[in-house]
């Protein structure tokens, strides 16, 4: 683990581990966590530990505004968070990318996966929440909540599963990254895992993801016991064989 500053000066501690092997067939794992999340947890330990048995590099890091960099966050935004993935997969990822992301993470890597397609070769979504903050503007928010958001800046948001912290500057800046409003243009295959009990994401979701995107290399895996943090051990194990399924995919091509 180490403190990377980026061009945008926002520093985040970063962890890149490669494998300890050459291969031919050059394959980088990077993992994107969730929105007041960060890349420690179990999700990202079993990442970590797939991509080192399949001797596969893998990074981590704090997206800007958490962990390490918290005291950011009111200055954070999907502009900011775009380019400080593409300067990690131009500065450190080499060969093809697969990308596991977690909620907001899931949503940043449909994103990233779009735009370079010739890099990301297969995403996983963990309860990826494309779109989560229209969805919060237009079906859960009360009038109340829309207008202390619109009035201060911020609203503080808890449910069953978590508390939030929104910022009119994040969802403002999401609005020019939607993706479930069109063909979601993906080139990879995709793997979608989703708690059936999640209490900040409406399961379904999952089922808008594959039918925006346009290709059929779809798979869904729905959880029905499973919450939003999907840190169980039979969620782990599914998420395991999801990985090592799209690894073997892209090592055949």
């Amino acid at each position: 683990m180490q403190n990377y500053t980026f061009s945008s000066n926002f520093t985040t501690k970063i962890d890149i581990r490669q494998a300890k092997t050459a291969t031919t067939h050059k394959i980088t794992m990077l993992y994107i966590h969730g929105l007041f999340s960060d890349p420690w947890g179990r999700k990202p330990e079993t990442c970590c530990q797939i991509a080192a048995e399949q001797n596969i590099d893998f990074i981590r890091f704090e997206l800007i505004g958490h962990g390490s960099d918290s005291h950011h966050y009111e200055q954070a935004d999907f502009h900011l968070w775009i380019s400080q993935i593409e300067e990690l997969i131009t500065n450190f990822a080499q060969g093809d990318i697969i990308i596991a992301g977690s909620s907001l993470g899931g949503w940043l890597a449909l994103l990233l996966a779009e735009r370079h397609p010739d890099r990301v070769k297969g995403v996983i979504g963990l309860a990826a929440a494309p779109d989560f903050t229209m969805d919060l503007e237009q079906r859960i928010f009360t009038p109340e909540q829309k207008q202390q958001l619109s009035q201060t800046g911020r609203l503080d948001f808890t449910n069953h599963d978590f508390t939030y912290i929104f910022t009119q500057k994040m969802f403002d800046s999401a609005r020019d990254f939607q993706l479930l409003n069109r063909h979601i243009d993906l080139h990879c295959p995709l793997y979608l895992l989703q708690g059936m009990k999640d209490a900040s994401l409406d399961w379904r979701k999952a089922l808008q993801i594959a039918q925006c995107v346009s290709r059929d290399d779809v798979t869904i895996k729905f959880l029905k016991g499973s919450n939003h943090r999907l840190g169980h051990d039979n969620d782990l194990l599914e998420l395991r064989h999801s990985l090592e399924d799209l690894i073997t995919k892209i090592r055949s091509q």
